[in-house]
């Protein structure tokens, strides 16, 4: 599978309110270099994935702009820092990692294992 580019406040919420859906998103900037270390890793992940129930996507914060979408949602699930990693279910988040040293394969997994 492929990583979705989330672009929208709706894509956002179709995205994180699919039934059955888990979804590890992973937040991060253009000016963000460890976020660009890392986004190969995140992509490769992605595309070895075979359960159908989890999807991966990015979505691009734009902090510097407070009447962008991403604001309200970077700050309902606390992200101060970036890169950062948020998995959800049915609308709530089950998990997260940050930084660019994050062990993504065993997040992956940990997510798939939880209930």
């Amino acid at each position: 599978m492929s990583v979705t580019v989330i672009e929208t406040a709706e894509q956002y919420q179709e995205l994180i309110n699919s039934p059955g859906k888990k979804a590890i998103i992973d937040f991060w900037a253009d000016w963000c270099g460890p976020c660009k270390a890392i986004a190969p890793r995140f992509q490769k992940l992605a595309e070895s994935n075979t359960d159908e129930n989890i999807v991966f996507a990015k979505v691009e914060l734009m902090m510097e702009d407070p009447n962008h979408w991403t604001v309200p949602v970077a700050n309902e699930l606390k992200i101060v820092s970036i890169p950062h990693f948020v998995a959800l279910s049915d609308g709530k988040k089950i998990g997260s990692q940050k930084g660019s040293q994050v062990d993504l394969a065993a997040f992956v997994s940990e997510i798939q294992a939880s209930a």
